[in-house]
């Protein structure tokens, strides 16, 4: 069932050490969890998430549940200068 509430997102910052690239994918699992989605394909998510780390700046992630879903997203330069977030996985149940 649909709420069409606004999504709350949570924030993750991984800092450029390599030993850190998997924070992301526990993040993803918790909210994974947390929102009742199933795991199928949660692996395969989390190593693309953790193929956006950089390691050679902080790289930040946001996540939030909606509708059944989570959504993970990126910030990324934009061509004006500016920042976005792009939208990298959907878990959906």
């Amino acid at each position: 069932m649909a709420t069409n509430r606004a999504p709350e997102f949570a924030y993750l910052t991984v800092p450029p050490d390599g030993q850190l690239r998997s924070c992301v994918g526990l993040v993803l699992a918790g909210m994974a969890a947390r929102a009742r989605v199933g795991v199928r394909g949660l692996d395969e998510a989390a190593d693309l998430l953790e193929d956006f780390h950089a390691e050679d700046a902080p790289t930040r992630f946001r996540f939030a549940i909606a509708d059944e879903r989570v959504v993970a997203e990126v910030e990324e330069p934009e061509e004006s200068g500016g920042m976005r977030w792009r939208t990298v996985v959907e878990l959906v149940s």
